[in-house]
């Protein structure tokens, strides 16, 4: 199958710029034949593998699409955010018609952008795309985002697949001299994703009440790091947080990998718990609350809101997990390993080819003016989003 992943990826590593880059990997791997988009230089993208296969996009004129490009031929243009559908949808209609679109969901609020005052164009475009795309060509990666978007475009999407968030699982430990009281993260750190906040009060609290050994390792920035270090002086824990900011994906294993506890959300909690790792599932926009440990979870909980499950602060939490025998910890390490199978690229990477295959062709016309718009109403949007609905 020949594929083309639309992803803007510039120096920012988050979720779905990380998706990209694994999708890529697994289906030229796998027997497909994949090329992803390249928006400007990317660090990102010079650790690719030769050859590369990349396909230059100038997002303010898509009709510049390069002319060595146009000769190519693909089945399937999966494009990973709603923004990334107006670029793949223009792609589509002008250089590869008989391609299939898809839309991957990977937030409960990825399209919605109303903003105060005004309306936005962004918004009224992204209405448009969940109108008039098959429902079988949205992919959501779990019950939580599908049922948010349909509510909120009050559309029937019961044809679109559900399919789980694809993760590198190692599915083995890495290190059985794990550190008792060592607990890590590796996150961005921004709004929808406060727990680390949390996480350094309940270590704090536990420090008060004797655990004077704990110690929390941070990997990852974000708009809010400058506020996490506030806090972290205010409380005087700079010797039992450590900060190590932006790391390369191919070393964060060394970090975590001997730590007693994982806590995070979405493919960074997945991953841990491929290593072994007991991994508390954060909770998107909670500061205070986890689900528990993944590998006591249903199937496909990485941390989107409103699960129909109990919450547990993390105080009481990290608590309990430091109360355990040591077989007890070794049985939670084996289970954190066997629910990360869930998430294995190698299984969940079939799902997308299955899916794509019974997907249907179709075509939304987005005109130049219409980019025009969508790209300026972004600037409408960073500024003025109702604060509920920011999600980055």
């Amino acid at each position: 199958m020949n594929i083309l992943i639309v992803k803007k990826i510039g120096s920012d590593i988050h979720g779905t710029v990380t998706l990209a880059l694994r999708l890529y990997n697994y289906f030229n791997n796998n027997g497909h034949n994949c090329y992803l988009t390249k928006y400007k230089k990317s660090s990102l993208l010079l650790n690719l593998p030769e050859p590369k296969k990349l396909i230059e996009v100038n997002e303010w004129n898509v009709r510049t699409h390069a002319k060595k490009y146009q000769s190519l031929s693909f089945d399937v243009i999966y494009c990973l955010t709603s923004d990334d559908a107006i670029i793949g949808l223009q792609i589509q209609r002008l250089f590869y018609t008989a391609a299939k679109v898809f839309l991957g969901i990977y937030h409960p609020r990825q399209s919605f952008v109303p903003t105060k005052f005004l309306p936005n164009y962004k918004e009224h475009l992204n209405k448009k795309v969940f109108n008039l795309l098959p429902a079988e060509n949205i992919i959501f990666m779990d019950e939580v985002c599908h049922k948010s978007h349909s509510q909120y475009y009050n559309l029937s999407l019961k044809k679109s697949p559900i399919i789980p968030l694809p993760m590198n699982i190692e599915g083995q430990e890495l290190s059985s001299n794990y550190i008792k009281y060592k607990f890590s993260s590796v996150g961005r750190i921004t709004d929808f994703k406060p727990y680390p906040f949390g996480v350094i009060k309940a270590i704090a609290n536990l420090k008060e009440r004797g655990y004077k050994d704990m110690n929390y390792h941070i990997v990852g920035e974000g708009e809010n790091f400058g506020q996490l270090k506030k806090m972290i002086e205010e409380l005087s824990l700079q010797n039992y947080i450590t900060l190590y900011g932006s790391v390369p994906y191919t070393k964060i294993n060394d970090i975590i990998k001997d730590s007693y506890c994982f806590i995070g959300m979405g493919t960074t909690v997945g991953e841990a718990s491929g290593i072994g790792l007991p991994s508390l599932v954060a909770i998107v926009d909670d500061v205070e609350h986890t689900y528990g440990l993944l590998g006591n979870l249903p199937e496909n909980i990485v941390g989107e809101p409103g699960e129909n499950l109990p919450l547990f602060n993390y105080s009481n939490a990290i608590e309990k997990l430091l109360h355990l025998s040591d077989d007890d910890y070794k049985k939670e390490r084996r289970r954190s390993i066997e629910k990360a199978a869930f998430y294995s690229i190698e299984k969940v990477g079939k799902k997308f080819i299955e899916h794509f295959a019974r997907g249907k062709n179709s075509s939304i016309k987005i005109s130049w003016f219409s980019n025009l718009l969508f790209l300026l109403t972004k600037i409408q949007v960073k500024y003025f989003i109702q604060k509920e609905f920011r999600h980055k």
